[in-house]
């Protein structure tokens, strides 16, 4: 494993809500395809793009080409070095294969596909036995003049014109080949009509075979950044939820832990209920009920009585909607017998091990790991050890989730999800799904098997 980088700044909140989409991946013509996913010239090993046209039984796979200098080089040669030196994404370059000649699925492709790989210098009355256009002939030179042009040309005119040489650019609508008015979001867009100004047969492919090959699928747990707005989600049953301030963030994670991902990525999820207040947070509803906000339920505090009696402040009450509370389901009520309803630490005086009592029922932290993965800013008592076992036992304390875990035993690191420790295939995953290295807790092997064991996380 690579040694540790240095500490990343962290990241920034954007308090917004996205509107709701309502279903997966909606195509949207003014967004094909995010700036970071075009260039990202890291996203794939030699080794991974020749095992990626494999899988897809293409004829790519066994196929070797002439290079400059009289070298012979594979087609996933020619695609990793293509991308690595125009630092254009590998994934992109299989993509406008595909969309030009069916290339990445094609398992016997014709000489003529071969040639004109990426479609580079065919215009729509073009011929390719023109001869103004033969030295863009062959699968090296297309695939690198594809790269070229968009790094030599398309990027840096987008940089100091803010349109591209045929006026393509963020914010401004022009009318495609095929008759629509689209308004580019965003660079990459503007880079994809420049290059073929159609919405169908042509830039809805493109989005279609990245979303179909190479969206991210992030484990439920994973706290996932908009690279653009800085807007923070989490992945949970397969969806992704807003938090909606910094408190609701803050009160349950640290900043570090949030993985910057396009909005491509992103769009792969249909939006979740948002997350919007802090944990443990107490509210009062419009009929007049002060609740304890546990998790995503919503505990009702009994009486003014019972609030007194356990200590809570009134001046942290916030006053909420109907609105607010609609996504939180009714937990058990906060009553005179709810010892500790929002949690409280104790240590024991003879065995120095430490419990977190809630709702009357002791439960062990095994590792001063856990303890600070889940109860960082909390203060611990230290009482008898009498006083913790009043209490009933119950299941140990896990890592929170979205942690990263390993322990002297263990080969792998391991992503908390769940509760459940899910190992990650390999480091080539750990890099492409933007985990960080100085993120890894290292535990004691005890505190690490109280978590079952799930299913490797691959790249696909």
């Amino acid at each position: 494993m690579k040694a540790f980088i240095k500490n990343i700044i962290a990241c920034s909140l954007a308090l917004v809500l996205l509107a709701p989409s309502a279903s997966e991946a909606i195509f949207n013509p003014n967004f094909i395809l995010g700036d970071r996913d075009l260039v990202d010239s890291t996203s794939m090993s030699v080794d991974r793009v020749q095992s990626f046209l494999q899988s897809q039984g293409s004829g790519l796979a066994s196929y070797v080409t002439d290079a400059p200098g009289g070298l012979r080089k594979t087609a996933a040669q020619v695609i990793y070095e293509a991308g690595r030196y125009w630092g254009i994404n590998q994934r992109y370059l299989m993509v406008r294969m595909q969309v030009e000649q069916s290339l990445v699925t094609d398992s016997t492709p014709s000489e003529r596909q071969l040639n004109w790989a990426t479609g580079y210098a065919v215009c729509d009355s073009c011929s390719t036995s023109d001869p103004a256009i033969q030295q863009y002939r062959g699968f090296f030179n297309q695939v690198n003049w594809a790269a070229r042009r968009i790094r030599e040309r398309y990027l840096p005119d987008l940089a100091q014109n803010g349109v591209t040489f045929t006026g393509w650019g963020p914010g401004k609508t022009k009318k495609t080949g095929d008759g629509y008015f689209v308004t580019p979001e965003n660079n990459a867009t503007s880079v994809m009509y420049t290059y073929t100004p159609y919405v169908y047969n042509a830039n809805y492919n493109v989005w279609r075979f990245w979303n179909t090959w190479f969206i991210r699928h992030y484990p439920d747990g994973s706290l996932l950044q908009d690279s653009a707005s800085g807007g923070i989600w989490k992945i949970e049953n397969g969806k992704r939820r807003p938090f909606q301030s910094r408190s609701a963030f803050f009160s349950r994670y640290d900043a570090n832990q949030a993985i910057p991902v396009s909005k491509t990525d992103l769009e792969a999820y249909t939006i979740g209920a948002p997350i919007k207040f802090p944990n443990y947070a107490l509210v009062l509803s419009s009929n007049g009920k002060v609740y304890l906000l546990d998790g995503d339920s919503k505990r009702w505090i009994v009486s003014p009585e019972v609030f007194r009696a356990i200590g809570f402040n009134p001046e942290e009450i916030i006053t909420v909607s109907d609105s607010d509370l609609a996504t939180y389901t009714n937990g058990e009520p906060v009553s005179l017998q709810s010892a500790y309803p929002s949690g409280v630490l104790f240590q024991s005086l003879q065995t120095g091990g430490i419990s977190f009592i809630k709702d009357g029922v002791r439960h062990s932290v095994w590792s001063r790991e856990i303890l600070n993965s889940q109860f960082k800013n909390r203060s611990v008592a230290t009482v008898n050890d009498e006083v913790i076992q009043r209490f009933a036992k119950g299941d140990p304390i896990l890592f929170r989730d979205s942690e990263l875990v390993t322990s002297p035993g263990n080969r792998s690191v391991f992503f908390i999800s769940n509760g459940i420790k899910r190992p990650i295939a390999s480091k080539e995953a750990f890099d492409a799904l933007g985990f960080r290295w100085e993120n890894i807790i290292r535990t004691s092997d005890k505190a690490l098997e109280i978590h079952p064991t799930g299913s490797q996380i691959k790249l696909e």
